[in-house]
Protein backbone atom coordinates (compact mmCIF):
# COMPACT_ATOMS: atom_id res chain seq x y z
CA UNK A 1 0.00 0.00 0.00
CA UNK A 2 1.31 3.45 -0.91
CA UNK A 3 -0.05 6.46 1.02
CA UNK A 4 0.49 10.16 0.36
CA UNK A 5 0.33 12.08 3.68
CA UNK A 6 -0.36 15.82 3.40
CA UNK A 7 0.21 18.17 6.35
CA UNK A 8 0.62 21.92 6.78
CA UNK A 9 2.88 21.95 9.85
CA UNK A 10 2.28 24.42 12.63
CA UNK A 11 5.03 26.91 13.46
CA UNK A 12 8.03 25.48 15.28
CA UNK A 13 7.87 28.47 17.64
CA UNK A 14 5.04 26.77 19.55
CA UNK A 15 5.06 23.04 20.49
CA UNK A 16 2.41 21.22 18.47
CA UNK A 17 0.84 17.96 19.55
CA UNK A 18 -0.62 17.69 16.05
CA UNK A 19 2.82 17.80 14.44
CA UNK A 20 4.01 15.10 16.85
CA UNK A 21 0.97 12.93 16.13
CA UNK A 22 1.52 13.14 12.37
CA UNK A 23 5.24 12.35 12.69
CA UNK A 24 4.52 9.34 14.91
CA UNK A 25 1.80 8.04 12.61
CA UNK A 26 4.03 8.22 9.53
CA UNK A 27 6.84 6.41 11.32
CA UNK A 28 4.57 3.63 12.57
CA UNK A 29 2.95 3.15 9.17
CA UNK A 30 6.39 2.63 7.68
CA UNK A 31 7.24 0.19 10.48
CA UNK A 32 4.07 -1.72 9.50
CA UNK A 33 5.29 -2.05 5.89
CA UNK A 34 3.31 0.80 4.32
CA UNK A 35 5.09 2.94 1.76
CA UNK A 36 4.52 6.54 2.87
CA UNK A 37 5.31 9.68 0.88
CA UNK A 38 4.87 13.02 2.65
CA UNK A 39 3.88 16.40 1.23
CA UNK A 40 4.44 19.09 3.86
CA UNK A 41 4.56 22.86 4.19
CA UNK A 42 5.20 24.88 7.33
CA UNK A 43 3.72 28.00 8.84
CA UNK A 44 7.28 29.10 9.60
CA UNK A 45 7.44 30.19 5.96
CA UNK A 46 4.46 32.49 6.50
CA UNK A 47 5.75 33.87 9.81
CA UNK A 48 9.16 34.70 8.33
CA UNK A 49 7.79 36.34 5.18
CA UNK A 50 6.93 39.97 4.59
CA UNK A 51 3.45 41.49 4.46
CA UNK A 52 3.07 41.07 0.70
CA UNK A 53 3.83 37.36 0.88
CA UNK A 54 1.44 36.91 3.80
CA UNK A 55 -1.35 38.59 1.85
CA UNK A 56 -0.74 36.31 -1.14
CA UNK A 57 -0.80 33.35 1.23
CA UNK A 58 -4.12 34.55 2.62
CA UNK A 59 -5.67 34.76 -0.82
CA UNK A 60 -4.34 31.30 -1.69
CA UNK A 61 -5.89 29.94 1.53
CA UNK A 62 -9.35 30.15 -0.05
CA UNK A 63 -8.51 27.83 -2.93
CA UNK A 64 -4.92 27.25 -3.87
CA UNK A 65 -4.47 26.69 -7.60
CA UNK A 66 -0.74 26.40 -7.05
CA UNK A 67 -1.17 23.68 -4.44
CA UNK A 68 -3.60 21.87 -6.75
CA UNK A 69 -1.08 21.95 -9.59
CA UNK A 70 1.69 20.77 -7.29
CA UNK A 71 -0.28 17.81 -5.99
CA UNK A 72 -1.41 16.89 -9.49
CA UNK A 73 2.22 16.55 -10.54
CA UNK A 74 3.05 14.68 -7.34
CA UNK A 75 0.16 12.25 -7.84
CA UNK A 76 1.46 11.49 -11.33
CA UNK A 77 4.89 10.81 -9.88
CA UNK A 78 3.96 8.91 -6.70
CA UNK A 79 0.80 7.11 -7.87
CA UNK A 80 -0.55 6.56 -4.33
CA UNK A 81 -3.38 4.20 -3.43
CA UNK A 82 -4.81 6.66 -0.93
CA UNK A 83 -4.32 10.30 0.13
CA UNK A 84 -4.36 11.11 3.84
CA UNK A 85 -4.66 14.78 4.79
CA UNK A 86 -4.20 16.37 8.20
CA UNK A 87 -3.98 20.16 8.52
CA UNK A 88 -4.46 21.93 5.17
CA UNK A 89 -4.43 25.60 6.15
CA UNK A 90 -3.23 28.08 5.14
CA UNK A 91 -0.80 26.74 2.51
CA UNK A 92 -2.63 23.74 0.98
CA UNK A 93 -6.45 24.21 1.26
CA UNK A 94 -9.32 22.07 -0.04
CA UNK A 95 -7.89 22.16 -3.55
CA UNK A 96 -5.42 19.42 -2.57
CA UNK A 97 -7.89 16.66 -1.58
CA UNK A 98 -10.25 17.82 -4.35
CA UNK A 99 -7.54 17.13 -6.93
CA UNK A 100 -7.06 13.64 -5.50
CA UNK A 101 -10.80 12.92 -5.62
CA UNK A 102 -11.04 14.03 -9.26
CA UNK A 103 -8.53 11.30 -10.01
CA UNK A 104 -10.65 8.70 -8.23
CA UNK A 105 -8.38 8.41 -5.19
CA UNK A 106 -9.93 7.86 -1.75
CA UNK A 107 -9.19 10.66 0.71
CA UNK A 108 -8.89 10.21 4.48
CA UNK A 109 -8.94 13.34 6.64
CA UNK A 110 -7.83 13.24 10.28
CA UNK A 111 -9.77 15.85 12.27
CA UNK A 112 -7.50 17.25 14.98
CA UNK A 113 -9.52 20.35 15.96
CA UNK A 114 -12.87 22.13 15.55
CA UNK A 115 -11.82 24.60 12.83
CA UNK A 116 -14.42 23.57 10.25
CA UNK A 117 -16.96 25.25 12.54
CA UNK A 118 -14.82 27.43 14.82
CA UNK A 119 -12.35 29.99 13.46
CA UNK A 120 -10.05 29.49 16.46
CA UNK A 121 -10.40 25.71 16.31
CA UNK A 122 -10.86 25.49 20.10
CA UNK A 123 -14.52 26.38 20.82
CA UNK A 124 -13.14 28.53 23.65
CA UNK A 125 -12.88 32.32 23.93
CA UNK A 126 -12.40 34.90 26.70
CA UNK A 127 -12.10 32.26 29.40
CA UNK A 128 -15.27 30.32 28.54
CA UNK A 129 -16.58 27.74 26.06
CA UNK A 130 -17.78 29.38 22.85
CA UNK A 131 -19.99 28.10 20.03
CA UNK A 132 -20.93 31.48 18.58
CA UNK A 133 -19.76 30.47 15.11
CA UNK A 134 -21.82 27.95 13.18
CA UNK A 135 -22.01 26.65 9.60
CA UNK A 136 -22.48 29.60 7.28
CA UNK A 137 -21.96 32.16 10.06
CA UNK A 138 -18.35 32.95 10.98
CA UNK A 139 -18.80 36.65 11.75
CA UNK A 140 -18.24 36.24 15.53
CA UNK A 141 -14.86 34.61 14.90
CA UNK A 142 -13.86 37.47 12.61
CA UNK A 143 -15.07 40.22 14.96
CA UNK A 144 -13.20 38.67 17.88
CA UNK A 145 -10.00 38.12 15.82
CA UNK A 146 -10.01 34.42 16.70
CA UNK A 147 -7.25 33.45 14.26
CA UNK A 148 -3.90 35.13 14.76
CA UNK A 149 -5.55 38.05 16.58
CA UNK A 150 -6.28 39.46 13.11
CA UNK A 151 -9.54 40.38 11.39
CA UNK A 152 -8.25 39.65 7.83
CA UNK A 153 -6.63 36.36 8.87
CA UNK A 154 -9.77 35.29 10.74
CA UNK A 155 -11.93 36.13 7.73
CA UNK A 156 -9.69 34.20 5.35
CA UNK A 157 -9.39 31.10 7.54
CA UNK A 158 -13.10 31.17 8.33
CA UNK A 159 -13.98 31.29 4.64
CA UNK A 160 -11.41 28.68 3.62
CA UNK A 161 -12.50 26.17 6.26
CA UNK A 162 -16.16 26.75 5.38
CA UNK A 163 -15.37 25.92 1.75
CA UNK A 164 -13.55 22.78 2.82
CA UNK A 165 -16.36 21.65 5.13
CA UNK A 166 -18.95 22.08 2.37
CA UNK A 167 -16.83 20.04 -0.03
CA UNK A 168 -15.80 17.35 2.47
CA UNK A 169 -19.24 16.54 3.88
CA UNK A 170 -20.62 15.67 0.42
CA UNK A 171 -19.11 12.22 0.74
CA UNK A 172 -15.68 13.23 -0.56
CA UNK A 173 -13.67 12.11 2.48
CA UNK A 174 -13.55 9.60 5.27
CA UNK A 175 -13.38 11.89 8.31
CA UNK A 176 -11.37 10.41 11.19
CA UNK A 177 -11.96 11.88 14.64
CA UNK A 178 -9.05 11.50 17.06
CA UNK A 179 -11.53 10.56 19.80
CA UNK A 180 -15.14 9.46 20.14
CA UNK A 181 -15.84 13.00 21.36
CA UNK A 182 -14.60 14.32 18.01
CA UNK A 183 -16.53 11.66 16.11
CA UNK A 184 -19.79 12.69 17.81
CA UNK A 185 -19.08 16.36 17.15
CA UNK A 186 -18.44 15.73 13.46
CA UNK A 187 -21.87 14.12 13.09
CA UNK A 188 -23.99 16.13 15.54
CA UNK A 189 -22.58 19.62 15.02
CA UNK A 190 -20.40 19.68 11.92
CA UNK A 191 -23.04 17.84 9.86
CA UNK A 192 -21.02 14.93 8.47
CA UNK A 193 -22.89 11.74 7.52
CA UNK A 194 -22.33 9.08 10.20
CA UNK A 195 -21.21 6.51 7.62
CA UNK A 196 -18.34 8.83 6.58
CA UNK A 197 -16.98 9.26 10.13
CA UNK A 198 -14.53 6.94 11.89
CA UNK A 199 -12.57 7.19 15.13
CA UNK A 200 -8.88 6.51 15.62
CA UNK A 201 -7.14 7.68 18.78
CA UNK A 202 -3.74 9.29 18.47
CA UNK A 203 -1.00 6.86 19.35
CA UNK A 204 1.67 7.50 21.96
CA UNK A 205 5.02 5.73 21.90
CA UNK A 206 5.97 3.26 24.61
CA UNK A 207 8.61 5.04 26.70
CA UNK A 208 11.84 3.42 27.83
CA UNK A 209 11.88 2.05 31.35
CA UNK A 210 11.39 4.96 33.69
CA UNK A 211 14.28 6.06 35.86
CA UNK A 212 11.67 6.46 38.62
CA UNK A 213 9.38 3.54 37.89
CA UNK A 214 7.67 3.69 41.28
CA UNK A 215 5.43 6.79 41.27
CA UNK A 216 5.26 6.74 45.06
CA UNK A 217 8.97 7.49 45.13
CA UNK A 218 8.41 10.83 43.39
CA UNK A 219 7.78 14.11 45.20
CA UNK A 220 5.91 16.18 42.59
CA UNK A 221 2.63 16.30 40.71
CA UNK A 222 3.25 17.49 37.15
CA UNK A 223 1.29 19.81 34.90
CA UNK A 224 2.61 19.59 31.33
CA UNK A 225 1.30 21.81 28.54
CA UNK A 226 0.50 25.34 27.49
CA UNK A 227 -0.03 27.76 30.34
CA UNK A 228 -3.34 29.17 29.14
CA UNK A 229 -6.84 29.64 30.51
CA UNK A 230 -8.48 26.89 28.47
CA UNK A 231 -5.98 24.42 29.91
CA UNK A 232 -7.37 25.09 33.38
CA UNK A 233 -4.31 26.71 34.96
CA UNK A 234 -6.41 29.11 37.05
CA UNK A 235 -8.62 26.27 38.25
CA UNK A 236 -5.57 24.21 39.18
CA UNK A 237 -3.96 27.00 41.20
CA UNK A 238 -7.22 27.59 43.04
CA UNK A 239 -7.48 23.89 43.90
CA UNK A 240 -3.84 23.65 44.94
CA UNK A 241 -4.29 26.35 47.56
CA UNK A 242 -6.67 23.90 49.30
CA UNK A 243 -4.19 21.00 49.30
CA UNK A 244 -2.06 20.50 52.40
CA UNK A 245 0.75 18.16 51.45
CA UNK A 246 4.55 18.49 51.29
CA UNK A 247 4.58 17.75 47.55
CA UNK A 248 5.55 20.04 44.67
CA UNK A 249 3.21 21.16 41.91
CA UNK A 250 5.55 21.37 38.92
CA UNK A 251 4.51 23.34 35.81
CA UNK A 252 6.26 22.33 32.57
CA UNK A 253 5.42 24.56 29.64
CA UNK A 254 5.05 28.16 28.58
CA UNK A 255 2.24 30.53 27.73
CA UNK A 256 0.19 33.56 28.67
CA UNK A 257 -0.10 32.64 32.35
CA UNK A 258 3.59 32.27 33.18
CA UNK A 259 3.55 35.46 35.27
CA UNK A 260 0.50 34.19 37.15
CA UNK A 261 2.38 31.03 38.10
CA UNK A 262 5.49 33.00 39.04
CA UNK A 263 3.41 35.06 41.47
CA UNK A 264 1.80 31.90 42.88
CA UNK A 265 5.24 30.33 43.33
CA UNK A 266 6.42 33.40 45.24
CA UNK A 267 3.61 32.81 47.75
CA UNK A 268 3.84 29.00 47.85
CA UNK A 269 7.29 27.36 47.73
CA UNK A 270 5.66 24.05 46.74
CA UNK A 271 4.89 25.52 43.29
CA UNK A 272 7.66 25.24 40.70
CA UNK A 273 7.74 26.72 37.17
CA UNK A 274 10.11 24.81 34.90
CA UNK A 275 9.07 26.65 31.73
CA UNK A 276 9.19 25.35 28.17
CA UNK A 277 11.35 22.32 27.45
CA UNK A 278 12.12 20.45 24.20
CA UNK A 279 9.54 17.81 23.38
CA UNK A 280 12.20 15.10 23.80
CA UNK A 281 12.54 16.06 27.48
CA UNK A 282 8.84 16.09 28.36
CA UNK A 283 8.80 12.38 29.17
CA UNK A 284 11.39 12.77 31.91
CA UNK A 285 9.15 15.22 33.78
CA UNK A 286 6.16 12.88 33.47
CA UNK A 287 8.26 9.93 34.66
CA UNK A 288 9.49 12.01 37.59
CA UNK A 289 5.98 12.70 38.89
CA UNK A 290 3.72 10.88 41.34
CA UNK A 291 0.79 11.76 39.06
CA UNK A 292 -0.02 14.11 36.19
CA UNK A 293 -2.79 16.71 36.34
CA UNK A 294 -4.72 17.70 33.21
CA UNK A 295 -7.29 20.30 34.39
CA UNK A 296 -8.57 21.51 31.00
CA UNK A 297 -11.77 23.56 31.04
CA UNK A 298 -12.31 23.43 27.28
CA UNK A 299 -13.48 20.51 25.15
CA UNK A 300 -10.23 18.63 24.55
CA UNK A 301 -10.28 16.89 21.14
CA UNK A 302 -7.87 14.26 22.49
CA UNK A 303 -5.51 15.08 25.36
CA UNK A 304 -2.03 13.89 24.43
CA UNK A 305 -0.48 14.63 27.82
CA UNK A 306 -2.98 12.34 29.53
CA UNK A 307 -2.15 9.51 27.11
CA UNK A 308 1.58 10.11 27.62
CA UNK A 309 1.07 9.88 31.37
CA UNK A 310 -0.64 6.51 30.94
CA UNK A 311 2.29 5.32 28.82
CA UNK A 312 4.66 6.17 31.68
CA UNK A 313 2.48 4.39 34.21
CA UNK A 314 1.33 7.58 35.90
CA UNK A 315 -2.16 8.19 37.23
CA UNK A 316 -3.98 11.24 35.86
CA UNK A 317 -6.04 13.80 37.76
CA UNK A 318 -8.32 15.46 35.23
CA UNK A 319 -11.53 17.40 34.80
CA UNK A 320 -12.52 14.89 32.12
CA UNK A 321 -13.70 17.55 29.66
CA UNK A 322 -13.96 16.50 26.03
CA UNK A 323 -11.99 13.38 25.18
CA UNK A 324 -10.16 13.37 28.52
CA UNK A 325 -13.09 11.41 29.92
CA UNK A 326 -12.44 8.58 27.46
CA UNK A 327 -8.64 8.58 27.81
CA UNK A 328 -8.78 8.37 31.60
CA UNK A 329 -11.16 6.20 33.62
CA UNK A 330 -11.43 5.65 37.40
CA UNK A 331 -9.06 2.68 37.26
CA UNK A 332 -6.13 4.87 36.24
CA UNK A 333 -6.96 8.30 37.64
CA UNK A 334 -9.46 10.72 39.09
CA UNK A 335 -12.13 12.55 37.03
CA UNK A 336 -13.36 15.60 38.91
CA UNK A 337 -15.14 17.92 36.51
CA UNK A 338 -14.51 21.65 37.03
CA UNK A 339 -15.50 21.59 40.71
CA UNK A 340 -12.55 23.10 42.56
CA UNK A 341 -13.17 21.15 45.77
CA UNK A 342 -13.35 17.81 43.97
CA UNK A 343 -10.16 18.65 42.12
CA UNK A 344 -8.44 19.62 45.37
CA UNK A 345 -9.49 16.36 47.04
CA UNK A 346 -8.18 14.29 44.14
CA UNK A 347 -4.89 16.18 44.16
CA UNK A 348 -4.64 15.57 47.90
CA UNK A 349 -5.05 11.82 47.45
CA UNK A 350 -2.53 11.76 44.60
CA UNK A 351 -0.08 13.71 46.75
CA UNK A 352 -0.33 11.51 49.86
CA UNK A 353 -1.66 8.01 49.07
CA UNK A 354 1.22 5.84 47.83
CA UNK A 355 -0.96 2.76 47.30
CA UNK A 356 -3.44 4.73 45.19
CA UNK A 357 -0.83 6.15 42.82
CA UNK A 358 0.85 2.75 42.49
CA UNK A 359 -2.39 0.91 41.69
CA UNK A 360 -3.65 3.54 39.27
CA UNK A 361 -0.22 3.82 37.70
CA UNK A 362 -0.16 0.10 36.93
CA UNK A 363 -3.66 0.30 35.45
CA UNK A 364 -2.57 3.33 33.42
CA UNK A 365 0.19 1.39 31.70
CA UNK A 366 -2.23 -1.42 30.81
CA UNK A 367 -4.79 1.04 29.42
CA UNK A 368 -2.13 2.65 27.24
CA UNK A 369 -0.98 -0.71 25.93
CA UNK A 370 -4.54 -1.66 24.92
CA UNK A 371 -5.77 1.66 23.52
CA UNK A 372 -3.00 4.14 22.68
CA UNK A 373 0.17 2.20 21.89
CA UNK A 374 1.54 2.24 18.31
CA UNK A 375 0.35 -1.27 17.42
CA UNK A 376 -3.41 -0.97 18.12
CA UNK A 377 -3.71 2.58 16.79
CA UNK A 378 -1.84 1.75 13.58
CA UNK A 379 -4.04 -1.30 13.02
CA UNK A 380 -7.16 0.87 13.30
CA UNK A 381 -5.73 3.24 10.69
CA UNK A 382 -4.93 0.38 8.31
CA UNK A 383 -8.52 -0.85 8.66
CA UNK A 384 -9.78 2.65 7.82
CA UNK A 385 -7.57 2.75 4.73
CA UNK A 386 -8.85 -0.62 3.51
CA UNK A 387 -12.48 0.39 4.05
CA UNK A 388 -11.89 3.66 2.16
CA UNK A 389 -10.35 1.75 -0.73
CA UNK A 390 -13.31 -0.63 -0.87
CA UNK A 391 -15.80 2.27 -0.75
CA UNK A 392 -13.99 3.92 -3.64
CA UNK A 393 -14.19 0.70 -5.66
CA UNK A 394 -10.45 0.24 -5.67
CA UNK A 395 -8.50 -2.92 -5.04
CA UNK A 396 -7.70 -3.47 -1.36
CA UNK A 397 -4.05 -4.02 -0.64
CA UNK A 398 -1.87 -5.46 2.08
CA UNK A 399 0.43 -3.29 4.16
CA UNK A 400 3.37 -3.33 1.77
Amino acid sequence: MRVLVVHNRYSSRVPSGENLAVDDEVRWLRDAGVEVVTLESTNDDVVASGLAVQLRTGIRSLWSTGASDDIGSLLDEVRPDIVHVHNLFPLFTASVPATARRRGLPVVWTVHNFRVRCVAGTRFRDGRPCDDCRPGWRIPGVVHRCYGDSVPASALVGTATSIFRGWARRGNVTAVGISHEMGRWLVDEAGFPPHDVRVKHNGVAVPPTSRADDPAGCSAIAYVGRLTREKGVDLLLDAWHRVEAPVRLRFVGGGDLERTIERAAADDPRIELVGSVPSAEVGSYIAGARAVVVPSVWTEPFGRVAAEALAHGRAVVTTGHGALGEIVDPSCGWITGSDVDRLARALGVAATDDDAVRARGAAARERHRAMFAPEPTTQVLLDIYRDALRAAGRRTLGPG
